[in-house]
């Protein structure tokens, strides 16, 4: 293999030296942030849509629970057309779908033409910008991906709180309508000149991943075999922890969709304003920037499981304030704390993934845990809005919330341990040519267990 400048086998020990990894790092990040906010802030539009069309808050919510049902449904399929066609192909074709979505939506006078093109074809988006991204991160980095990853994440926190004040600002001085054809096409834009910075793997750069040292197998430098991978994808489908991990994400989406899409109506139902309240989501989200980053390198050199558990508990137990805030100030108190837990919530997953799958494609898995994701997001995002209109209060939907972060935590306590893998190494026969050996320990690729 023809080496670059940053082969990454002169970083040696080190976290950070220049590589190409941090380019991709940057990309992905700055394409989740730009292609999901909007789902994130959906709860800036409530007020506006109720206003302009008279629709109820179930009717205007469904399309967010749609959305989510599309992005879970597509997920699978994201996660095999990432592993088929490579993340960048991908990339393209989400971000055709992203901004026909977005302009459409500008046009809408039905509650069915917001399923359409906010649910279907944004929750296709949303699935091709989740899905393919994360196991694409994974093949650059040898070591130190929780680094990596927690870029990444903090782009999930930092995406939202940046599209929620700047959305209410456009809603309050332009119209929404204009507001949403606006950001498709400003998206589209900085997508499209992501796509050409993209590369699937180091070796469509000619260098090696990041923290590659001696001694450690040659990633294989031509296309994945299908059948190779059809025949990893069973094997991770034989553990348990392939059908479990999407569970907890379920669970743990349930629990922070309520707060994402509900906060805003809740805090203006208490007499704060659509841009003081749509703030809240920037508080919060900025704070989850913090956690996203720690979290994915607290699971690496701690232990994966014992610290998503913490962050659970702390999503949950936190919305119980929520019971008796009323003033301002108590709102953004929440939304400090909240932040921490939330942002927390998900770093840890990709971690998981390597300690329990190695080098194997993990397109397949990450899609399934992703369809939990979706699941869960659009039952969260859903619930609170006929919950109002039948009761008049979000008690009940808070309540769903705490339960269900709780119940994530207990899931994640009985995982399987992760100082070994549960597949066969795909790396040693890759490099061998032989049949799938033992189970191999999980050191080599993550540090911590538990």
């Amino acid at each position: 293999m023809a080496l670059g400048l940053n082969s990454g086998k002169g970083g040696g020990g080190r976290v950070f030296y220049a590589h190409y990894a941090w380019v991709i790092v940057a990309v992905i990040a700055i394409m989740q942030m730009v292609g999901t906010s909007v789902r994130m802030a959906f709860g800036v539009f409530i007020d506006p849509l109720e206003q302009s069309f008279g629709w109820s808050q179930g009717t205007i919510t469904l399309a967010y629970a749609i959305t989510s049902v599309v992005t879970a449904l597509a997920s699978p399929f994201a996660g095999w057309f990432g592993d088929r066609f490579g993340a960048r192909k991908a990339m393209s074709l989400g971000t055709v779908l992203f901004l026909f979505g977005m302009v459409l939506t500008g046009f809408i006078s039905q509650p069915w033409h917001l399923y359409l093109y906010f649910g279907l074809l944004l929750g296709i988006a949303q699935a091709i910008f989740l899905v393919p991204l994360i196991p694409a991160a994974m093949h650059w980095f040898r070591r130190h991906l929780g680094v990596g990853m927690g870029l990444i994440m903090a782009a999930w926190g930092l995406g939202p709180a940046l599209a929620a004040p700047i959305i209410g600002a456009m809603i309050q001085y332009m119209d929404w309508q204009r507001a949403f054809m606006a950001l498709g096409v400003g998206s589209a834009l900085i997508m499209a000149v992501l796509i050409v910075l993209f590369r699937d793997r180091p070796s469509d750069k000619g260098i090696l991943p990041y923290g590659f040292q001696d001694g450690d197998p040659l990633p294989e430098t031509i296309k994945i075999d299908p059948q190779r991978a059809k025949e990893f994808n069973g094997y991770m489908r034989r553990t348990a922890a392939y059908w479990n991990l999407s569970s907890i994400y379920f669970l743990g989406c349930v629990g922070h969709a309520v707060i994402l899409v509900y906060i805003v109506p809740l805090a203006v139902s208490e007499g704060l304003s659509l841009v003081t309240a749509a703030a809240l989501l920037t508080v919060m989200s900025a704070v989850s920037i913090v956690s996203r980053i720690a979290v994915p390198v607290l699971c690496e050199n701690i232990g994966t499981r014992s610290v998503m558990a913490v962050f659970y508990f702390l999503q949950g137990i936190t919305v119980v304030m929520l019971f008796w805030t009323h003033d301002p100030m108590m709102f953004y108190l929440f939304a400090v704390l909240f932040g921490i837990g939330y942002g927390g919530e998900t770093g840890g997953f990709p971690i998981l993934n390597r300690k329990y799958y190695g080098q194997a494609p993990t397109g397949s898995p990450y899609g399934v845990q992703m369809l939990g994701a979706g699941l869960g997001m659009a039952l969260g995002g859903w619930i609170g809005g006929p919950i109002y209109d039948m009761t008049g209060s979000y008690n009940i939907a808070l309540m769903i919330s705490v339960v269900a972060s709780i119940a994530g935590m207990f899931s994640i306590i009985v995982l399987e341990p992760t100082h070994k893998l549960l597949i066969p190494d795909w790396e040693i026969e890759q490099a061998f040519g032989g049949e799938p050996p033992a189970q191999q320990s999980a050191a080599s690729t993550s540090g911590g267990d538990d």
